[in-house]
């Protein structure tokens, strides 16, 4: 159930479907409700379509959220190729005003660096857990240009490299006037500095099938999907959610 006000407290244990959140499905994804487990699955996919599973509390100008917390325990059960994630977004990806504080799983088949579990804000990335290679020339390389390639990556060195995202984790962010703090399990996995632009957030979860890219030409100036092929579903299964400002 849902208690409290979207500006106080938002408690979900997913005993039943609530009407409070927003429910996003594109192309080859959905959700499912059962023994008070929310499960937003996605796939099989095909490589040149993007598909979705989103839960969220607000869109576009209806953003409820300001230096607030996020928790929720959850787990995937596979590690797909795309994304997942969980924390805040103000819902937009204009690359002056994208505003994402969340933990976020990327993997994909082709040269990307981001192959990993990290937490992130804004441009600004940390490792937890990496798949395959090393980020030490993206760390070294983004902090000497001072994030001028797109982003800057803190550390090349996981701090959680042994956690399995395929077990129950609980996952905490604690948005701050200067930082953002990101916990697992009450352990603290990685803290960035919030800085520059700042809106009000939705909560937001999903599972899809796409990574990021970043192309300073782009008309649009916004962060475009690049879509993958996933031949099995995935889950991402929620036991329960809260958000609160402290």
């Amino acid at each position: 159930m849902v208690a409290g006000k979207p500006s106080k407290l938002v408690f979900d244990d997913f005993l039943e479907k609530s009407e409070y959140w927003k429910y996003r499905v594109d192309n080859y994804a959905g959700f499912e409700l059962g023994n008070s487990v929310l499960r937003l699955w996605m796939g099989p996919t095909e490589a040149l379509y993007y598909s979705n599973a989103e839960l969220s509390d607000g869109a576009f100008d209806e953003l409820p959220w300001s230096r607030a917390v996020f928790e929720a325990k959850i787990r995937m059960s596979g590690l797909h190729y795309g994304s997942a994630g969980w924390g805040f977004w103000n819902h937009t990806m204009v690359f002056q005003t994208c505003m994402p504080m969340w933990f976020i799983h990327l993997q994909s088949r082709g040269p990307y660096p981001f192959q990993g579990f990290f937490a992130q804000v804004r441009n600004h990335f940390a490792p937890i857990k990496v798949y395959r290679g090393s980020l030490l020339p993206y760390s070294v390389a983004t902090r000497l240009l001072g994030g001028l390639p797109g982003v800057v990556v803190h550390t090349h060195k996981p701090s959680m490299q042994h956690l399995d995202l395929t077990q129950w984790h609980v996952y905490r962010v604690e948005w701050g006037a200067s930082e953002v703090r990101f916990y697992v399990d009450g352990v603290l996995a990685a803290r960035l500095p919030n800085k520059g632009y700042e809106s009000r957030a939705r909560a937001d979860i999903w599972i899809d099938n796409a990574v990021f890219g970043y192309n300073p030409r782009d008309a649009g100036q916004v962060y475009r999907h690049l879509t993958q092929e996933n031949r099995s579903r995935t889950f991402l299964e929620v036991d329960y959610v809260k958000v609160y400002q402290e």
